[in-house]
Parts: C-alpha cells; structure tokens; sequence
C-alpha cells in the first residue's frame, strides 16, 4: 500500500507514464521515468521543483543529517539482503558522476509518516531532454 505513494509522486512529476521498476522488495521501489512536466521550466533549479513537486504530495524535506543517515543506512540494509542488486546507494557521488557526463543533476530527500524517499533529476546540460527522474523509495521499521 505505502508504494502507491511512489506511483502518485511520479505522476505529479510527470513521469509516470513509461516508467520502470528497476528494484523492488516489500520494503524497497526503486523506479526511473522520464519528466514531461512541462511546468518545470517556471522553476529556478531541479532543487526548487523537486521540492514543490514533494511538498504539494505531503512529503517534508529533510535536510537533517541523522535523517538523512538513517535513510541511507536503511537502503544499504535492504540491499545486503538482496543480493541481485549488489550496489549501494550514494547520492552526492551520483550527482557528481552526472556533473562529470555534463548532466545537470540534483536530488532532494523527503519523508512521509513511515516513507522515506531519495528523489534524483538529471539531464544533458545542452539538449535539457529527456529529464530523467529515478525515485528511491523505503519503508521505515515502525
């Protein structure tokens, strides 16, 4: 049921349409789209629309490190369960990776009640399409 509210954030962002999961467990969703929002050119910065995008879905921004920690560490615990997707999950480097290709990159990390979510925006500089959204989704332990 908690997935449901991934699915409502990536039609708010325009991107559900196409998308695919690329790692699920009942704890677990990661999916990646493709944004055809085409409000997002009246926002300053990939930051300023994720977070407007989070907030009009009920979603608080987090910007608290332990937050932020205990979000991470969650993901890295799924994953070690789960072998078949062996990598963990660091967003300051996939940001960096993206900068590096000449992508313009950001993410913003939110919570909902027990739901924490990584959501990322990247895109070529030059072309500014596709913009691609990747939604990293998890359920907290109660």
């Amino acid at each position: 049921m908690w997935k449901a509210n991934i699915g409502k954030l990536m039609h708010a962002l325009n991107a559900f349409k196409g998308s695919k999961p690329l790692f699920e467990t009942d704890e677990m969703l990661m999916v990646k789209g493709v944004c055809r929002d085409e409000e997002f050119d009246k926002y300053g910065s990939i930051k300023e629309y994720l977070t407007k995008k989070l907030e009009n879905e009920g979603f608080e921004v987090v910007n608290d490190v332990e937050d932020i920690d205990k979000f991470v560490n969650r993901i890295n615990e799924i994953l070690k369960e789960n072998p078949l997707y062996p990598d963990t999950f660091g967003f300051e480097r996939m940001k960096e990776s993206f900068e590096m290709i000449g992508c313009e990159c950001d993410y913003i990390i939110a919570k909902k009640r027990n739901i924490m979510v990584g959501v990322c925006m990247y895109f070529d500089k030059n072309r500014k399409n596709p913009k691609f959204i990747e939604v990293v989704g998890v359920l907290l332990p109660s």
